[in-house]
């Protein structure tokens, strides 16, 4: 299993790669969508379409916000980014894509989202669906909320840190 632990800092986009993914999808390279790109590039964070306006519009580049909800879906029709539906935010995605199902684990506690490719929690994506003609489509995203092991680990120490009776009323 590919596993990317996201937001290490800003993530570097090949140009060239996405220009070739372009050319094959019959598909503009544009300065609008690369900027909007580039934006996303520099979150920290699953980034929410209206946070990359904002920081677009920082840096004196402003689009209407239907406008990067286009090219965010543009670049999802390719597979560069994901969009976290649990939060209604987009992150890149941190893999050269062969054809596989990306599963994203997003920790609900400290927001930390991890994307772990091919493979996921012992199950082979699509190969541990019923034979019944039913074909998934490899490119798509599936989206896993909890908590983390790092929240995990803290939530077990902070518990033993505390006596009985600090939860006391």
């Amino acid at each position: 299993m590919t596993t990317f632990q996201w937001f290490q800092g800003p993530t570097v986009i090949d140009k060239d790669h996405l220009a070739l993914r372009c050319v094959a999808a019959q598909k503009s390279l544009t300065p609008q969508r690369m900027q909007i790109l580039d934006a996303l590039s520099q979150c920290k964070e699953p980034c929410s379409a209206y946070a990359l306006k904002d920081a677009l519009a920082s840096d004196g580049q402003h689009y209407n916000i239907s406008t990067i909800y286009r090219v965010l879906e543009f670049w999802e029709s390719l597979q560069v980014v994901h969009k976290l539906t649990s939060n209604n935010t987009y992150v890149l995605c941190q893999d050269e894509h062969a054809e596989h199902v990306h599963v994203i684990q997003h920790c609900q506690r400290c927001a930390s989202t991890v994307e772990n490719c091919e493979t996921s929690q012992a199950l082979q994506l699509p190969a541990t669906l019923p034979n019944d003609g039913f074909q998934a489509d490899p490119s798509q995203v599936i989206e896993l909320t909890g908590v983390c092991q790092q929240c995990q680990v803290d939530a077990r120490s902070t518990a033993h840190t505390h006596s009985a009776s600090d939860f006391k009323q």
